[in-house]
């Protein structure tokens, strides 16, 4: 018996090792996440996982399994009672049966949870990020998955920090200025990263190429400084309304790229169809005089690797095509690459 919790302890200490030498250099907050995700599902077995930011009263999905299937589409941020909790009493949530404790009400009505760890990611003795475990399960886990994840998100807590740092000096350099989505030379750099992510990982990386329909007629009618307003909207809409861990770009003019990792083709057309319709019922100065449907609408051309596409090049082609198509059958649409076209 001392024997097997020993190679338990052993196994999960290699974990934490393994983690730590996968980031090395890495400092995207999102990559990192990504990395200590994989160990924790690797070694707590839980339905849902997440890393979760925390950024003022917001609270940013960085990377989730499971998580999504129990929560939806809900929007997160510091006032639901559970990440409110975590983030006031810098103490981590452990239970086992939480419907019938006094922490029942940290988890939203009709949302099928009974275990529940939530543990805080210290930086600078502030809560600037959360663990979240759960399952359906009453007693899920035990003495040694919360040992785990304690230490976990102590070394989480190190990369945080130096990630914080290094984007303060980097997002100078990498913003688009009008917009303040990252730029194209960002983007360059960041989809070959990401397909050798996607490669080494074994997982699916999906791209938006989203282009705001008939932009020049607005342009044209309205002047560039209203056009200037009028995408850096859009921007906003967009980015807003995507998960934390997927990015946005200004890929050229009046189009913008965006960067799903871990996120296959259904799950991409999903977001790109609720961006699309989002942007389709918003307000926007002057929309009623110059556009030719009365309104400011999008398209949107979706492609995934590896099924579409096997490199960067054919994959920005290929979600290139499928924006020409989206555009070409009559705009505010999207249209999913297919290679029998």
């Amino acid at each position: 018996m001392a024997g097997k919790v020993a190679r338990r302890k052993l196994k999960r200490s290699a974990a934490i090792t393994r983690a730590y030498l996968r980031i090395d250099r890495i400092l995207e907050l999102d990559k990192i996440s990504r990395i200590y995700l994989r160990e924790l599902i690797d070694m707590v077995d839980c339905e849902g996982y997440a890393i979760i930011l925390i950024d003022g009263d917001k609270a940013k999905i960085l990377a989730e399994r499971g998580f999504s299937k129990t929560f939806g589409e809900l929007e997160f941020n510091t006032d639901m009672p559970a990440i409110e909790h975590v983030v006031n009493t810098k103490q981590a949530i452990f239970t086992g049966d939480i419907q019938s404790s006094p922490a029942a009400h940290y988890i939203p009505y009709g949302c099928p949870i009974n275990s529940l760890i939530c543990t805080p990611i210290m930086v600078n003795d502030d809560v600037r990020g959360i663990i979240h475990l759960d399952s359906p399960k009453k007693n899920a886990f035990n003495k040694e998955d919360i040992e785990f994840t304690e230490l976990l998100s102590k070394e989480i807590s190190i990369a945080f920090g130096q990630s914080f740092r290094y984007s303060q000096v980097r997002h100078i350099f990498a913003k688009d200025e009008l917009t303040g989505c990252f730029n194209r030379r960002r983007f360059d750099a960041e989809i070959v990263a990401e397909i050798a992510s996607a490669k080494k990982y074994e997982e699916q990386l999906s791209l938006l190429v989203v282009d705001i329909d008939w932009f020049k007629k607005y342009n044209d009618f309205h002047g560039h400084p209203k056009g200037d307003t009028l995408l850096k909207k859009v921007a906003d809409v967009l980015a807003s309304n995507i998960r934390a861990f997927h990015k946005i770009y200004r890929y050229g003019g009046e189009e913008f790229a965006i960067l799903m990792a871990d996120t296959d083709k259904n799950k991409a057309q999903s977001v790109a169809r609720r961006l699309q319709k989002t942007i389709e019922q918003e307000q926007f100065e002057g929309e009623e005089r110059s556009q030719p449907n009365g309104k400011i609408t999008v398209s949107i051309g979706v492609a995934t690797f590896p099924s579409d596409a096997d490199n960067r090049g054919k994959l920005t082609e290929a979600a290139d095509l499928a924006l020409y198509r989206a555009k070409e059958s009559g705009r505010n649409q999207v249209c999913v690459f297919s290679k029998e076209e």
